[in-house]
């Protein structure tokens, strides 16, 4: 946006993980937001301006949503105010971005194609998932050819573990149960867990897919639990298995092979018995 002549903040309320501060401008990333110092808010990679956590104490002029771009490239239950570019078929929001810019022939940098380089790969696990398609290698390389250096995202975004991550994914692995009913491979991770291994809850990025290498599996469930909810990732490489479905029925969202839905700390009991 910066490239088109705007003035730009980028804003996200989680604190972004140590993996990612050799992007460019991450040090420039807000913790806060205030919807009404901007004339304009986009969505990046998140359908419901709800679920962002900067609009719920704001006070907003009655239009606002109406000031809103989303861009995702997840299936959107409902559509809110504003204007959509959803692609479902995208392999990641990245992917879909990059073909924006392309269409308003923007010369894409060497910052600018690193960026897009980690969304592809962190979305196709590293080129690895079933999403990863002929076009997203295409994108890929072009990326390459614009300066990303692939080596360095991959050393940085997977390679680097402190050692409270691994300690937190020892706790994940040990507390894992096979639901041999539904064969399904679940586990939950408080935030005594965190506590007791020195971790924060962006130490289990990437858990998940160590999980779901497991075969035999139809998909994998990952509680963890956040400051008011339990947030559950599911994953699968079952072929007829959409887990998409099942995070809609809980009010969640996403893929056939990814997806996520949150339940209040007071309905868990429901839900998974208390790890």
């Amino acid at each position: 946006m910066q490239a088109l002549g705007k003035t730009v903040e980028v804003a996200l309320l989680d604190t972004p993980s140590d993996n990612f501060t050799f992007l460019p401008q991450f040090f420039n990333i807000r913790g806060e937001f205030a919807p009404q110092d901007f004339g304009t808010a986009i969505l990046v990679d998140c359908g419901d301006w709800t679920r962002t956590g900067f609009f719920e104490n704001s006070e907003l002029n009655i239009d606002w949503p109406n000031h809103l771009i989303v861009v995702d490239h997840h299936k959107i239950q409902q559509l809110t105010p504003g204007l959509h570019i959803i692609d479902a078929t995208a392999s990641s929001t990245a992917e879909l971005i990059f073909y924006i810019l392309q269409l308003w022939e923007v010369d894409i940098t060497k910052d600018m194609a690193t960026c897009l380089l980690v969304g592809l790969s962190t979305d196709t696990g590293s080129f690895k998932h079933t999403n990863t398609s002929k076009a997203v290698l295409q994108v890929a390389g072009i990326l390459l050819e614009k300066g990303a250096n692939l080596g360095k995202v991959a050393r940085y975004v997977y390679a680097d573990k402190t050692i409270a991550k691994l300690k937190l994914w020892g706790r994940v692995l040990t507390k894992m149960r096979r639901n041999r009913k539904w064969n399904l491979l679940v586990s939950l991770v408080t935030e005594a867990d965190l506590k007791d291994c020195g971790a924060t809850i962006d130490d289990l990025e990437g858990v998940i897919d160590l999980l779901r290498t497991i075969p035999g599996v139809k998909a994998v469930v990952l509680g963890s639990e956040r400051k008011d909810e339990f947030k559950f990732s599911l994953r699968t490489e079952d072929l007829r298995t959409d887990v998409s479905r099942l995070a809609a029925l809980m009010g969640g969202g996403g893929h056939i092979k990814a997806a996520s839905f949150a339940v209040p700390k007071a309905d868990i009991d429901e839900i998974i018995p208390r790890a």
